[in-house]
């Protein structure tokens, strides 16, 4: 039974690690400026740029303060749901902080002791996560992405009016299933190290699963 809580703890700190990383890896979204700017032609890619770096930098748990684009409008909906989402992001962060710190005390104790094998659970726990998860966005990610934000928030104000929020034009939403599948794919590379970690101390230790 310790196993698996150790497994349980381990796989909600690469979850959470994996969401905060994908996030922050800005060259995913770098990459795309010339495309986005394409659908939108009035913007430069600098503005672009500019405004997805302030974006960025407002989810991080160390920014206090209001939100303000660089010459883009925003109407107080759009204000809200930004700092909703900042909340949420805030949890994830606290999330991956305990859950480091404890996997962290878990991986030294089990070292000593060569019992690593709870690693290998917590890579299959963590593989089955990503899988279910990408299945419905693979096949109907517009759909998927609805759900979700109707579960996340209870209200509508995700669903900006590109009128007054103009910041959504610079938002496609096959950006964020790009992002997606990144977050995805941290997931399951991270699964793999640990999978492979606990296989090895069970080997060693000659241990069967």
């Amino acid at each position: 039974m310790k196993e698996y809580l150790y497994a349980l703890i381990n796989s909600l700190m690469i979850i959470s690690g994996s969401v905060i990383l994908g996030l922050n890896i800005r060259l995913l979204y770098y990459f795309n400026i010339p495309r986005i700017q394409a659908l939108n032609e009035e913007y430069s890619g600098g503005l672009i740029r500019s405004n997805y770096d302030i974006l960025i930098d407002y989810l991080n748990p160390f920014y206090r303060g209001k939100l303000q684009l660089d010459g883009l409008a925003m109407s107080p909906q759009g204000e809200f749901h930004f700092y909703e989402v900042k909340v949420i992001f805030d949890l994830i962060y606290i999330l991956f902080a305990v859950t480091l710190i404890l996997s962290l005390f878990i991986y030294m104790r089990q070292r000593r002791e060569r019992e690593l094998v709870y690693m290998k659970k917590a890579a299959i726990l963590t593989f089955i996560i990503p899988v279910i998860l990408g299945i419905p966005f693979i096949v109907d990610f517009s759909k998927a992405f609805v759900i979700f934000h109707e579960i996340a928030f209870s209200n509508d104000y995700w669903i900006f009016d590109p009128r007054i929020d103009p910041v959504i034009k610079i938002l496609p939403e096959w950006f964020f299933m790009y992002a997606a599948f990144l977050i995805l794919i941290l997931m399951l590379l991270s699964a793999v190290l640990f999978y492979v970690i606990g296989s090895r101390s069970m080997r060693k230790s000659g241990k069967k699963s």
